[in-house]
């Protein structure tokens, strides 16, 4: 994701957004998840001695309780579909769970020299413990991961390990038995293609997501803009990430042109000038689309002249063109006068 994935995580990483993507994604908007408990833990896992393997999560922060760690949380960013993610999200894991049992076992052996240089008491009740220096009282704190799918279209891909194994034909008793000894492990997913719930989410959160979701449909988008001006949570820094992650220019645009007045007027004035650009745009694939369509009436259209037309933004230049098309009587007919409209409309003339 590049660019994008940065700022995402940056924007992620507040501690009040990050608890409430967990809350509204996974706990139906039961605040389970608190942001004073929450810290920023480093991304990387290593294992070393015999191969050295780094893995780095995009998202990782350390819930605590009553000054106790009580759980570890892990966000991953997708904008492609990964059809192997059990696999990645189950070796993160597990590796994160054997960073814990280093930390407990160089403990335990620091303790175990210091009993045995004082001859006072023991660490390690039998052979085992001693042997694998981790006691039955040893317990490791939980570890979640939440895979968050930015993409286009639906996630196609495996959604537990079950998806990518096989286990052979169904007929066969062995293969029957064989799936119930291997463990499922489900992963947990916020498909921002299908979600519903963003009522769910408390912070200006819930707005960036929802938002995003329309990104595609520009009706839809306007009206839920316009429909939600007035209660609106997004802040700068919201708007700011969103036009990255939607590539929008008109918006990072509308920003800059803003950046220099009053803060309270700013994202007003921001959000009012992206509903207009949403309409003009949504106007001119409309033109576009008309233009097209009185073509077709002519045979097949070529490729390069599609083009053409679907890239011009220009309304007054699209409206020329559609009158155009509209008298013409074929489609090189329509291709021969397109210039002169083109040159007449920045004009301010009719063709």
């Amino acid at each position: 994701m590049g660019k994008e994935d940065i700022l995402l995580k940056s924007y992620l990483g507040d501690t009040r957004r990050y608890a409430d993507l967990w809350n509204g994604a996974l706990f139906g908007g039961r605040q389970l998840v608190r942001p004073e408990e929450l810290v920023e833990a480093s991304p990387v896992l290593l294992k070393e001695r015999e191969t050295f393997l780094e893995k780095r999560r995009d998202l990782v922060m350390k819930q605590s309780r009553e000054g106790q760690r009580f759980a570890v949380l892990v966000a991953e960013n997708q904008k492609t579909v990964d059809y192997s993610m059990p696999i990645r999200v189950m070796l993160e894991e597990a590796l994160a769970y054997y960073n814990q049992v280093k930390s407990i076992r160089k403990a335990n052996e620091e303790a175990d020299r210091k009993c045995r240089e004082q001859k006072s008491g023991k660490v390690y009740a039998d052979a085992g413990e001693r042997l694998y220096m981790f006691r039955e009282e040893d317990k490791l704190k939980p570890i979640a991961t939440l895979v968050v799918y930015w993409g286009e279209g639906e996630w196609t891909g495996a959604r537990s390990l079950h998806d990518i194994v096989d286990f052979g034909g169904e007929k066969d008793p062995f293969s029957g038995q064989l799936k119930k000894l291997v463990p499922e492990y489900p992963l947990h997913f916020l498909d921002l293609n299908t979600f519903r719930h963003f009522e769910y989410f408390k912070t200006e959160l819930g707005s960036f997501l929802e938002l995003y979701q329309k990104r595609n449909d520009k009706e839809e988008f306007r009206k839920y803009v316009e429909a939600h001006k007035k209660s609106w949570k997004m802040d700068r820094e919201s708007l700011y990430v969103f036009s990255h992650m939607t590539n929008s220019r008109n918006l990072k645009e509308l920003m800059k042109k803003e950046e220099k007045k009053e803060e309270e007027n700013k994202m007003c004035k921001a959000i009012d000038g992206w509903i207009e650009d949403v309409k003009k745009e949504g106007k001119a694939e409309g033109k576009t689309e008309s233009i097209l369509t009185l073509l077709e009436d002519f045979g097949e259209i070529s490729d390069d002249l599609q083009k053409r037309i679907k890239a011009q933004k220009d309304a007054s230049v699209l409206k020329n063109w559609l009158k155009l098309a509209a008298r013409a009587k074929s489609i090189e007919d329509f291709s021969s006068h397109m210039d002169i409209a083109y040159s007449v409309s920045h004009q301010a003339a009719i063709y």
